[in-house]
């Protein structure tokens, strides 16, 4: 039989159902990967103008808008203004390239809060520059949607106080470790780009010189101060609009702080050092109570090993031994007594 017959004559079934398979995987990935990297320049471009007139360059390179990290992470970067040394932005997308991980992650994300939905999200992470100095502080206006869960994986967040106001739409909330504060850090031009309906897209504007994760070393504790911007992706021409208002209320802000246009009282600074001492407090308890544990197990270790050491030896080695340790027992209580006396 010929090998074109026996082509003919074989059953190809199983190999057009795997070569199908691999085939709309691809494209769909393509389609998806595609898709995100639309949404990423259409975001950037938006916001082309505003960063353009404030920064001397915007972009990873001046040829190049964005860097793509992975077909659901992007960065990138403006700098060259006074008083801000850098703003990056990082864009966390669905991951449209593969259906599989987004049908999954979303089903978790229903069943437990360490699992969340998949979305389109970009932090814009504003840094000061050295020269821009001001005082230490944690300040931000949150979205009333899904506000504990900013709390409970921001660090920062978690130490300041809730609070309503009649200054902000009724689905924002400050979280601030001063009313002092919250109260000069909004500017009229942020408080006018705030909706009741950007709280949908707009998850908080903060300023703080803590981190996002909780520290687990000493020098984790230094002051490092930043202006944090978490909104989804924007879809349209008015979010891009109010983000890009926000942004430029911020800019001013910054300014402001670092020319001692806004000031705060020193009764409202001693509380803001106040919460810090007690987070440190905190750390070098459970340090010192982690020190305890390890000298524990390091001294119920040598015991161990002594009592295997002394199952060795002979009976009269180990009559000597508790000898020993009688006559230390007996040192150690003459001792005591003599401090009594």
């Amino acid at each position: 039989m010929g090998l074109v017959n026996r082509i003919k004559l074989t059953n190809w079934r199983l190999e057009v159902i795997t070569l199908s398979t691999i085939l709309v995987f691809c494209f769909l990935f393509k389609i998806g990967d595609l898709y995100n990297q639309r949404k990423v320049k259409a975001y950037l471009n938006g916001l082309s103008d505003l960063f353009t007139n404030n920064f001397y360059q915007f972009g990873v390179a001046p040829d190049k808008l964005y860097v793509k990290d992975s077909a659901e992470s992007y960065s990138s970067y403006a700098t060259g203004r006074v008083n801000i040394a850098k703003v990056n932005l990082e864009f966390r997308l669905k991951p449209r390239h593969n259906l599989f991980v987004l049908v999954l992650e979303t089903i978790m994300s229903f069943f437990t809060s360490n699992v969340q939905a998949p979305s389109d999200r970009v932090d814009i992470i504003i840094t000061p520059s050295s020269d821009a100095e001001y005082d230490n502080f944690i300040s931000a206006i949150v979205s009333k949607i899904g506000m504990n869960e900013f709390r409970k994986f921001n660090y920062f967040l978690s130490l300041t106080k809730t609070s309503d106001s009649d200054s902000l739409p009724q689905s924002f909330v400050f979280m601030s470790e001063s009313s002092e504060i919250q109260d000069k850090l909004l500017s009229p031009e942020i408080k006018d780009a705030l909706t009741m309906e950007s709280a949908s897209w707009l998850k908080y504007v903060a300023f703080t010189d803590q981190s996002v994760e909780r520290p687990s070393t000493l020098s984790e504790y230094s002051p490092r101060r930043r202006i944090i911007i978490a909104t989804d992706v924007a879809s349209s021409s008015v979010q891009i609009k109010q983000i890009s208002d926000v942004l430029s209320g911020v800019f001013n802000l910054v300014d402001k702080l670092a020319a001692k246009e806004i000031t705060f009282k020193s009764e409202t600074l001693r509380k803001v050092v106040k919460t810090r001492e007690n987070e440190l407090a905190k750390w070098k308890r459970i340090e010192d109570e982690i020190k305890q544990e390890k000298l524990a197990e390091e001294k119920a270790k040598l015991k161990r090993e002594e009592r295997l050491r002394n199952r060795e030896l002979s009976d009269a080695e180990q009559l000597k031994l508790e000898k020993k340790a009688a006559e230390k027992r007996q040192r150690k209580a003459a001792k005591k007594q003599k401090v009594r006396m």
